[in-house]
């Protein structure tokens, strides 16, 4: 038996192949025979060298992706509150084109004088509301319960009073602003986390 069919055998047994002798004889060849013998260990330990190489270093571009994606979002949630604040700023305006004839002219749907002032100043409170949010969107938070409960009321109420036909349903479209302004602010609120340095984040 050469030490050349012994040295196939044992590369074939490193690579999981069949050596083509039995384990006993070349197990007993290496007993004897010194060459071999360091031939199997040098073999071995090649063998575990190549399997167990380590891995190339690969640079963590975590940062570098996180730092792109970052500026991108932030730039469009910005953009989005700011496009939500001039739309709450129409309706302000909106709101309080509305309600000057009853504030000034004690004019609404023929309620007495002092009562139309009452709404119309009520209606100017909410736009002034509605323009604060817009400046500082940072402040929704606590004024949108209060928003939501005037909101609630007027809108409740209307709908009572069309129902029992106090008043017609046209006549009280004009708390579509008060509705709209509301679903405006909650809007805003899911974007409060907008950082208040961004130079596009205040209107001021």
């Amino acid at each position: 038996m050469t030490c050349t069919r012994i040295r196939h055998a044992i590369s074939a047994r490193l690579d999981g192949e069949d050596p083509g002798l039995p384990p006993g004889d070349v197990d007993a060849h290496l007993q004897s025979c010194v060459g071999c013998r360091e031939f199997a260990a040098s073999a071995t330990r090649l063998h575990r060298t190549a399997r167990l190489a380590p891995a190339p270093d690969v640079p963590d571009l975590t940062p570098v992706i996180l730092a792109r994606m970052g500026p991108a979002a932030d730039r469009g949630e910005a953009e989005n509150s700011l496009a939500l604040r001039w739309i709450l700023v129409a309706l302000a305006l909106v709101q309080i084109g509305v309600a000057l004839p009853a504030l000034v002219l004690g004019s609404d749907a023929g309620a007495a004088v002092h009562t139309a002032r009452h709404i119309g100043s009520f209606d100017v409170a909410i736009a002034v509301g509605f323009l604060f949010a817009a400046w500082r969107p940072s402040r929704i938070p606590g004024l949108l319960p209060v928003v939501a409960a005037l909101v609630a009321c007027l809108v409740g109420s209307s709908l009572l009073d069309v129902i029992a036909g106090n008043t017609r349903a046209l006549g009280e479209a004009q708390h579509a602003t008060d509705f709209a302004g509301l679903a405006v602010l909650w809007l805003l609120t899911r974007n409060a986390h907008v950082p208040a340095s961004n130079p596009r984040a205040e209107l001021a």
